[in-house]
C-alpha cells in the first residue's frame, strides 16, 4: 500500500531540520515569559502527524493481509491481527502544539473505534471464513473518517504555522491585518473604541553590532514574550517586521491605550534581557498610538500610529505618543 504524504510534508521535514539547526531553544527565555508560539514545536507536531498517517497505512495493509489469510482454513495465521502501531500517540504524550485543537480527541476516539471494529471483523472471519460485508463497510468508513480527521488537523496546523512569525512566535503581519480588519468591522457595527499601537526597539542596531545577530534574535524573542505575557487577555501583539511590534487594543480609547502602552514601555525599560554568556542588555521602546476608525480603515490607522512613533523617536525615544483629537 502506498503512503500518500501531505503535499507540504517534505517542507515540514526540511523546515524542522533547519529550525533545529539554526534556532535557539525555547528555554533561552525565563519560563514565565515563554508564552508565545514556538514554530519549532508546530513543525515537530506536523512531523508527528505524518508518522501517524504512515503508521496507519502500514497497519491497514498488515491487517488486510492477516484478514485474507484467515479466509484460508489451511493457512490461517495464529494469534490476533496486528494492533495499530500509532496507538501510543493517542495514549501517551504528544507534541503540546496539537493539544489545543479539539480534532485530537476526535482522532483518538476514531482510533479506538477502529481497533474494536478491526478485532470484531477478524474474529468473525476466523470463525466463519467469511468477511461480514456490513461490518467491513462500517470499518472502511471509519478508516476514511480517521484519515480525513488527521488531514484536517494537518491543514489546521499548517494554517496556524502560516500566521506565526518564525523568530518570535508572535502573530505575523498577515495575522495582524486579519485581526485589525475584524476589529475594524466590529468598530463599524458597535462603535466600540479600538486602538493600534506601533512599538519600535530603540537603538536595536547597537545590540546586533555589539553582541552579534544571534544575541539580537534572543533579545527580540525575549521582548516579544514579555509583551505577550503583559497585555490584557483580549489584546494581541504581532511582529510587524524588523524590531517593530504592533498591538491591537480592543475596547480601549486613546487615553486607555496610552496607559496600556506606557505600562509596557516601563516593563521593557525595567528589564535586563539575558543574551549570552551571562551578558545582559537593557532595551527601551518608542511607541505611537492611534485610534482604529472604520471609515478610515486599517491602513490609515497604521499610518497614523507610524507618524506618532516617529514623533516619539524625534523627541528623545523611550516614550509613547498618541495621535488623537481626544488628547490634543
Amino acid at each position: 500500500m502506498t503512503v500518500r504524504k501531505h503535499p507540504d510534508a517534505d517542507i515540514a521535514d526540511m523546515a524542522l531540520a533547519n529550525w533545529e539547526t539554526v534556532a535557539a531553544p525555547a528555554d533561552d527565555l525565563p519560563a514565565a515569559l515563554a508564552g508565545t508560539e514556538r514554530p519549532g514545536h508546530i513543525l515537530r507536531a506536523l512531523h508527528e502527524l505524518e508518522q501517524v498517517m504512515a503508521a496507519q497505512a502500514e497497519w491497514l495493509k498488515n491487517w488486510h493481509v492477516h484478514l485474507f489469510a484467515c479466509l484460508d482454513p489451511e493457512n490461517s495465521p495464529d494469534g490476533p491481527p496486528p494492533s495499530p502501531e500509532f496507538a501510543p500517540w493517542c495514549q501517551g504524550p504528544r507534541e503540546s502544539a496539537l493539544n489545543q485543537n479539539p480534532a485530537v480527541r476526535d482522532i483518538c476516539d476514531k482510533l479506538r473505534v477502529l481497533r474494536r471494529q478491526a478485532a470484531r471483523i477478524a474474529n468473525t472471519v476466523r470463525r466463519t471464513r467469511v468477511i461480514p460485508p456490513t461490518d467491513y463497510g462500517r470499518f472502511m468508513n471509519t478508516v476514511l473518517d480517521f484519515n480525513t480527521a488527521v488531514r484536517q488537523l494537518q491543514n489546521d496546523t499548517w494554517n496556524r504555522l502560516a500566521n506565526i512569525d518564525p523568530l518570535t512566535g508572535l502573530g505575523n503581519r498577515q495575522a495582524m491585518l486579519r485581526k485589525l480588519r475584524v476589529e475594524c468591522d466590529r468598530q463599524a457595527r458597535n462603535r466600540q473604541p479600538c486602538c493600534v499601537a506601533l512599538l519600535d526597539l530603540d537603538f536595536f542596531k547597537d545590540v546586533n553590532d555589539t553582541y552579534g545577530h544571534a544575541a539580537g534574535d534572543i533579545a527580540l524573542r525575549s521582548v516579544a514574550s514579555l509583551l505577550a505575557a503583559s497585555i490584557r487577555p483580549y489584546d494581541q501583539v504581532f511582529r510587524y517586521g524588523g524590531e517593530e511590534f504592533v498591538l491591537c487594543l480592543p475596547n480601549a480609547d486613546a487615553r486607555t491605550a496610552w496607559a496600556i502602552v506606557e505600562r509596557l514601555r516601563l516593563k521593557v525599560a525595567g528589564w535586563s534581557v539575558p543574551v549570552k554568556n551571562g551578558q545582559h542588555v537593557r532595551l527601551t521602546v518608542s511607541a505611537g498610538v492611534a485610534p482604529l476608525d472604520a471609515e478610515q480603515g486599517v491602513d490609515s490607522a497604521l499610518d497614523t500610529a507610524d507618524t506618532a512613533l516617529y514623533a516619539a523617536k524625534r523627541n528623545g525615544r523611550n516614550c509613547v505618543y498618541v495621535r488623537s483629537a481626544e488628547l490634543h
